[in-house]
């Protein structure tokens, strides 16, 4: 029996344990980099679990890892498993490697990401800081990129003043669907969907998706 028949099994096996453990998610398979959740491609069920195959285990606050039992045949890398009447409950598969448990991670917010529009103009010019009418949809636009955003990435001294104090850094991860002809960068913006706006410090592709460190922008 070759890796991949085992691989199928082992599916089928999560698929069983899933119809008794788990609740039924819409499984939405991003196209574009403007409309993320507009293709849905199915419904399935699926048990999250934290490592814990017993499933005792909580997850804890800062971590927004989880494992998934689900028929992994039906799902790839990079689609969203959204609660169909808890739209606020959404996922995304980071991983699906062969023999290995289904890595998923939870999303707590949903964010575009714009680009400072470069301008031609020569001589005296107007304010060409970062601002949102200045700037151009590179993720998002039509629709919002459901992401993980908790405190991590590097932190930043704040000004010597009585009120001064450290900045929190942020670390936001977006899944392998994003598109290949989106590539992010530092000093892109990350504005998420309670108005919040993030300065990108570094970002990194990873097989599992977008590793972004980031601080929040404040006016």
């Amino acid at each position: 029996m070759d890796a991949a028949t085992i691989h199928a099994k082992i599916y089928a096996g999560r698929a069983k344990a899933a119809l008794r453990l788990g609740i039924d998610y819409n499984v939405m398979r991003p196209l574009s980099a403007a409309s993320p959740m507009s293709n849905q491609v199915t419904m399935t069920k699926v048990a999250f679990n934290v490592g814990d195959s017993n499933y005792s285990k909580p997850n804890l606050y800062g971590d927004a890892l989880w494992y998934a039992d689900l028929d992994g045949r039906l799902t790839q890398a990079g689609d969203y498993l959204v609660h169909p009447s808890a739209p606020s409950d959404v996922k995304f598969i980071a991983a699906q490697q062969l023999l290995l448990p289904v890595v998923c991670i939870d999303c707590n917010r949903s964010v575009r990401v714009s680009r400072q529009a470069t301008t031609t103009a020569v001589g005296t010019v107007g304010y060409s800081g970062t601002t949102g009418a200045t700037e151009i949809n590179i993720l998002g636009g039509v629709g919002m990129w459901p992401a993980s955003i908790l405190f991590g990435g590097k932190q930043q001294v704040g000004l010597s003043l009585p009120a001064g104090a450290k900045q929190s850094g942020w670390r936001i991860l977006l899944p392998p669907s994003v598109p290949a002809t989106v590539v992010i960068g530092a000093s892109d913006i990350v504005t998420d969907d309670i108005g919040r706006r993030y300065l990108i410090d570094g970002a990194e592709l990873t097989d599992l998706g977008w590793r972004i460190n980031a601080n929040e922008l404040h006016t």
